[in-house]
């Protein structure tokens, strides 16, 4: 099994999530960022969680306006949640994908 292939269990980061901030992802050709937009990363605190904190790609469009203040409640669609390997270092890391983000009201 590799890495790459490990999932989360989404119920361990609970139901309770803030949106705290959100910000442009770029694409890169010939190792060199461009201007143009890959995705919307969606950083969140889990209230359930110790308050830890997560960033989400969503592919497409900004979902979420900008916000003079942000600590908005959201939930996800489509969450999913799992481990990366940097192999140069052999570090593993945490990625994260959802199909669409909401504000709960």
């Amino acid at each position: 099994m590799k890495v790459n292939d490990l999932k989360f269990d989404n119920k361990q980061f609970g139901q309770k999530m803030n949106l705290v901030g959100v910000e442009p992802s770029y694409i890169y050709e010939n190792n060199k960022k461009t201007d143009k937009i890959d995705c919307y990363k969606y950083t969140v605190v889990l209230l359930d969680a110790d308050y830890e904190k997560i960033t989400v790609k969503i592919e497409g469009a900004r979902l979420v306006e900008d916000q003079e203040k942000y600590d908005i409640p959201i939930k996800f669609t489509g969450l999913e949640v799992g481990f990366y390997q940097d192999f140069t270092t052999k570090v593993n890391h945490l990625k994260a994908k959802a199909k669409s983000i909401e504000i709960v009201k």
